[in-house]
């Protein structure tokens, strides 16, 4: 192959305007059981601190400008802080780099704009390399706008919530599927980058992106839990209580890691798993039946 042809296969397309859209993803999902029993599990955004102060002190997500989709989105991933930074596996000093993290309730938000299976801005920037399949548009990936449909893909593709966080695959999942289930049997092969076992697993792969065309009120209670650096409320010189009173006006419980200086924002993504974890529900959401 030549450099020309890789660079052209490593380049995501969307899906020219008008042309016919076939969801093959939520046909496939579409005999999947769920247990209703189950709360759903929460929405996870994950930003920097810098940001993540903004966020506190406006008490609101606020919707920004997605140049893959050319439009103001809020983005959040099904139950998982799937996030890498720009620069994360780089070291720094500055509190303001690292991870802040927003778990959201999905009960009362309004219908999502977007569901897909992965993060959308990863795969239009080439991150999971030649994996997909190079004729697919990445609209050919996409789940039906709601929340009964991410939660049908989990039961259809890993069986269970915690399936799901590991980033495992159910193991019988690519022989369940034709081969001319080509949107299938790509979507598999892009999730199985994210499983555990990789040398570096991309959890972003399989982490169901839900995106919002307005921004969310945090103050209308939509925030279960904020996850920020232990060093941005306490500090030997002094505390943080203009942050802390209005984290404590919102009315959103926080969990905290502790930071440590020239350390890698990424490095910090096992600890913030383990904390987001406690927050997911303990029954399958399935089981599934194809």
């Amino acid at each position: 192959m030549s450099a020309h042809e890789f660079a052209h296969e490593l380049l995501m397309e969307r899906r020219p305007r008008g042309a016919p859209v076939k969801r093959e993803l939520v046909d496939l999902a579409s005999e999947s059981r769920l247990n209703l029993s189950v709360t759903p599990p929460p929405l996870v955004h994950v930003t920097s601190v810098g940001w993540g102060r903004r966020i506190v002190d406006q008490g609101k997500m606020e919707a920004k400008h997605c140049s893959v989709f050319s439009k103001d989105l809020v983005y959040a991933f099904l139950a998982r802080p799937a996030y890498r930074f720009r620069d994360g596996d780089s070291k720094s000093a500055q509190m303001s780099r690292f991870p802040f993290v927003v778990v959201l309730s999905p009960a009362a938000l309004e219908t999502p704009y977007h569901v897909y299976p992965f993060d959308t801005g990863a795969y239009m920037a080439g991150v999971y390399g030649t994996v997909p399949d190079p004729t697919l548009y990445l609209e050919d990936y996409e789940l039906d706008p709601s929340m009964d449909s991410a939660l049908r893909h989990v039961a259809w593709g890993f069986g269970s919530t915690s399936s799901y966080y590991d980033g495992t695959i159910r193991a019988e999942l690519a022989d369940s599927m034709p081969d001319w289930r080509a949107v299938g049997r790509s979507w598999s092969d892009i999730a199985s980058m994210a499983a555990l076992g990789k040398e570096r697993p991309d959890y972003r792969a399989s982490a169901i992106e839900l995106a919002y065309s307005r921004s969310i009120d945090l103050r209308q209670g939509h925030a279960r839990l904020f996850i920020f650096p232990l060093q941005l409320i306490e500090d030997p010189r002094g505390e943080n209580t203009e942050l802390l009173t209005k984290i404590k006006d919102l009315k959103v419980p926080t969990a905290t890691y502790d930071w440590r200086a020239n350390e890698t924002p990424d490095s910090y993504a096992e600890i913030i798993g383990d904390i987001v974890r406690k927050f997911l529900p303990d029954e399958s959401i399935g089981p599934s039946e194809q």
